[in-house]
């Protein structure tokens, strides 16, 4: 896929949902202890939110979920700057080159935080750190994705994606739940077509399948009512139903028609440039 038609795709996937979302909720809680400043709606819709937390030392709680979508976006940019610019190299040289900044990337984040102490805020949420995993899942695939393709690892796949997740959830030093768990994971998934049985079970079913294109509305309305129910303003319960169908009126109403909509744009954009191209 051309990366113009990648990133156009990407931002029809995600900017008018984010836009909704930033605007209404800004809206609704203008008046309340959680109101976010103007500086953080700007970060929010700019992808810059993880570093105006990291810089100003302050939490946007209704909006500090986006870091994360923050960091992918700048991974997905310094992929395709890496892709356009290693354009004539081999999979193997863009791979490695991939895995080594990765890795950078994952020793840089222990150093931090095991050696020097640093706070986990600044350490984790920052690109430069929290970019590892996708750095190195990405190089990890060209480099042995498709040469898992045939091998034995039934059962070393899910072996090593439930370790992976055991380090993540109980481990409270980085070299663990950071670095070990990004490369157990990071191999779990560019192995997982080894292991067809785990990989139908755990998602390949089609409310997995479903829930996952839904995924990414869910991911963002769900926060004001996480910080709602920590506050003990709402019930748990309620709190997770109401995000929830929120999140599914957000993919059927914004997100599917928005990216539909958007994406044929783009396509008969295109169709003019072609034909003035072939006459």
């Amino acid at each position: 896929m051309p990366l113009g038609t990648f990133f156009l795709r990407r931002f029809s996937r995600v900017y008018p949902t984010l836009f909704i979302f930033v605007l209404v909720n800004t809206a609704i809680f203008s008046s309340t202890s959680l109101a976010p400043d103007l500086a953080a709606v700007l970060a929010a819709l700019s992808f810059t939110l993880n570093y105006f937390i990291i810089t100003s030392h302050t939490f946007v709680s209704i909006f500090d979920h986006i870091w994360s979508l923050c960091v992918e976006e700048h991974s997905y940019l310094l992929l395709g700057l890496l892709a356009f610019s290693l354009r004539g190299a081999g999979n193997r040289f863009v791979g490695f080159s991939l895995l080594l900044l990765g890795l950078t990337a994952l020793a840089t984040g222990i150093l931090q935080y095991d050696v020097y102490g640093q706070n986990p805020f600044i350490v984790f949420w920052s690109s430069q750190v929290a970019a590892a995993p996708i750095l190195i899942s990405a190089g990890l695939f060209l480099l042995i994705g498709q040469r898992s393709r045939g091998l034995p690892l039934e059962w070393l796949v899910p072996l090593i994606f439930f370790c992976g997740l055991a380090a993540r959830l109980f481990a409270d030093v980085a070299w663990l739940f950071f670095g070990v768990k990004t490369l157990l994971l990071a191999i779990s998934v560019c192995s997982i077509e080894s292991a067809t049985r785990f990989s139908r079970i755990l998602f390949e079913g089609s409310i997995i399948r479903r829930l996952g294109r839904m995924s990414f509305s869910i991911y963002l309305w769900q926060q004001p009512f996480y910080v709602l129910a920590r506050q003990g303003l709402l019930a748990e319960l309620p709190a997770l139903v109401i995000a929830i169908c929120l999140g599914l009126l957000s993919y059927y109403l914004i997100e599917q028609p928005a990216r539909t909509g958007l994406n044929a744009w783009f396509e008969r954009s295109k169709r003019p440039n072609a034909v003035s191209e072939g006459g």
